[in-house]
């Protein structure tokens, strides 16, 4: 165990109650066996006092690497940042606010070298309010269902990964990530699995995942990661074609049938317009594709800006 390296990548946002407390639960996990091993705090660009307290912190130890953000990139950003600099054979990442015990890691470690490349902590119990759970539970349900993820893998912020799945998932160019997708795309599914770890209650301060939040996750899931919007809209197309030239099949038959029926003019004019619209969302929906296609070739924005780092 000793010779292998670990790497820690923990991305940080207004964390400055807990970066101390952490950190030396952090150090005091690895002196108990494993002496070569590293810590990556990623400051996302916070408010608070928590890269002051990064720096002051790196100077008292040596295998503390420290990286600030010029602007808030969010927390998948942020990580990914944190895996272009780690080093170790085996990379952990973990929340910030110690409801991801350290103490836990070796649980992790150990499941990893049975043979996978991903382990995912399944919490025994997970401590969050009834509102999160909620809002947690339908996202995770919407993860597994476009990444095509079994039900069986439980996915959580609190992970290990092989050397070469983060390699893999260093490739990734675009500036939009989702970093299940991404570890996702980097092995096969038959290579990930997950052990059960403790949740702890949050100590201080409040879950940067609001409502708001889990909405944007979830747009940058489905449009970045899924063909969902488009195969909707083109279907809402074909559908709306379709049944407008039944509508205009139905109108016909009854104007033969019935002279009298309807007003003269409109009942052409709406067959016209649902089947002139049906046809643009149709077209819309290819073209969309066909888009979608060059960004997944094309990177543009960027991942992440780096102001300060100390490695």
């Amino acid at each position: 165990m000793a010779n292998q390296k670990i790497s820690v990548v923990i991305p940080v946002y207004n964390s400055e109650n807990t970066l101390v407390e952490l950190t030396d639960r952090l150090a005091a996990v690895f002196s108990k066996g494993i002496e070569d091993y590293e810590i990556i705090f990623i400051d996302d660009c916070s408010s608070d006092n928590s890269w002051d307290i990064l720096q002051k912190i790196s100077r008292k130890n040596n295998n503390i690497r420290i990286i600030h953000l010029q602007r808030n990139f969010g927390q998948h950003n942020a990580t990914l940042c944190g895996f272009h600099f780690a080093k170790g054979d085996y990379i952990v990442i973990m929340d910030d606010d110690l409801q991801h015990p350290p103490e836990e890691i070796p649980v992790l470690l150990n499941k990893i070298k049975e043979g996978y490349d991903v382990v995912y902590g399944r919490y025994i119990q997970k401590q969050h309010s009834r509102t999160e759970n909620f809002f947690s539970h339908i996202f995770e349900k919407l993860m597994h269902n476009i990444l095509k993820i079994p039900d069986s893998v439980y996915l959580s912020s609190f992970a290990i990964f092989s050397r070469d799945v983060i390699k893999n998932a260093c490739t990734f160019k675009g500036s939009y990530i989702f970093l299940a997708a991404v570890i996702s795309e980097s092995t096969s599914m038959d290579n990930v699995t997950d052990v059960e770890v403790i949740h702890n209650p949050r100590k201080k301060g409040q879950s940067n995942y609001s409502f708001l939040k889990y909405i944007k996750l979830s747009l940058n899931l489905i449009i970045n990661h899924s063909v969902l919007p488009l195969t909707l809209i083109s279907s809402l197309g074909f559908i709306t074609s379709i049944l407008s030239i039944l509508y205009g099949i139905s109108v016909i038959i009854r104007s033969l049938t019935d002279p009298s029926f309807g007003i003269i003019g409109w009942s052409s004019l709406m067959v016209a317009v649902s089947f002139l619209s049906g046809m643009i969302l149709l077209s819309l929906g290819i073209i969309g594709e066909y888009l979608r296609r060059v960004l997944v070739e094309v990177s543009y924005g960027q991942q992440y800006v780096i102001g300060e780092k100390y490695l």
